[in-house]
């Protein structure tokens, strides 16, 4: 959630405590009490929605994601100068031309090209594998950046879904504030006109202030317009 959105979820809740804390001021007047029901609905849905984005975050795919390609682009270039060695030393343009990459070259772009310029030096290393002992390609170093290059894919779906969840929990949030402030438009009005507690509506307005969490002073506060 926005800093914004977190402010009004705030006063939202400082609303319903207030109203939580005299329920005989207004709760036998017939037309504040849906409104409140159903305001309590939507922040109910708003600290779901917060929490389902807190949950859903992305960061710690992200971060494994990027390890894990570092570690393919740097095995993938230790063989691809072994490879560029016996291509010169066997005078095998073709192959030249297909492994002569230099570090830059071979981990810039986007992450699926990258991938498959790794996936090319992992298939000639194979390729070429009887005819590479000499150079210290072995086996174990083939297979191990082909593992690599096998597991990075099913990474990427789980990160997607993750980012998808928490895109659908932020989508939803805006429309929850639409709702709620359509709810203490028509409350607003209820409590000035039909409640004559003096002290529950000048109370009642002023927990309708959004009061700011970060970058002002303590006391400072905005005129809500929710």
């Amino acid at each position: 959630m926005t800093r914004r959105q977190l402010n009004l979820l705030d006063m939202y809740q400082a609303v319903l405590s207030h109203l939580d804390k005299f329920p005989g001021t207004w709760n036998q007047l017939t037309p504040v009490t849906p409104i409140v029901d159903n305001l309590r609905t939507i922040v109910a849905e708003m600290l779901t929605q917060s929490q389902l984005q807190a949950q859903c975050n992305p960061t710690g795919y992200t971060k494994r994601k990027d390890a894990h390609m570092f570690e393919i682009v740097e095995r993938a270039f230790q063989l691809s100068l072994k490879l560029r060695s016996y291509a010169k030393f066997n005078n095998d343009h073709v192959l030249m031309a297909a492994v002569d990459l230099a570090y830059s070259t071979l981990a810039r772009g986007p992450q699926q090209l990258v991938f498959q310029r790794c996936q090319r030096i992992a298939q000639h290393a194979r390729d070429h594998l009887s005819e590479l002992a000499a150079y210290q390609v072995t086996e174990e170093e083939v297979t191990m950046l082909e593992a690599q290059l096998n597991t990075t894919e099913p990474m990427t779906p789980a990160r997607n879904v993750i980012l998808g969840a928490r895109k659908t929990a932020t989508g939803s949030i805006p429309a929850l504030v639409t709702r709620a402030r359509k709810a203490l438009d028509a409350l607003d009005d209820l409590v000035e006109g039909m409640i004559d507690d003096a002290m529950f509506v000048s109370t009642y307005f002023n927990v309708r202030q959004v009061y700011d969490r970060v970058g002002r002073s303590a006391g400072s506060k905005e005129k809500v317009e929710e």
